[in-house]
């Protein structure tokens, strides 16, 4: 399954992909399921911590507009390095 996001005014392309796995009990994997349903929710923590919301007024109109600013550059590949050693640092299935 491949999504297109429109950032910037560029397209951007993403693909993600998805794989089947056969078991016979779910209990052996609720808690990995659970573990990274956490690990997902802390990014997205860290993430939303980042961002500086700007209010601007749209000329001619009674509207306000809020355009996010990044604290940090969230797309390089040191802070994506540090983010993912911090979070899962501890992490049992890492």
């Amino acid at each position: 399954m491949s999504g297109c996001a429109l950032i910037k005014g560029h397209r951007v392309f993403s693909v993600l992909k998805s794989y089947s796995l056969k078991h016979e009990s779910g209990e052996e994997l609720l808690p990995l399921l659970l573990a990274h349903r956490d690990a997902v929710n802390r990014v997205l923590e860290e993430l939303w911590s980042h961002i500086e919301w700007k209010k601007r007024k749209l000329p001619g109109k009674k509207q306000w507009r809020l355009l996010p600013k990044y604290k940090v550059n969230i797309h390089s590949k040191e802070y994506k390095k540090k983010l993912r050693d911090r979070l899962l640092q501890e992490w049992p299935y890492a």
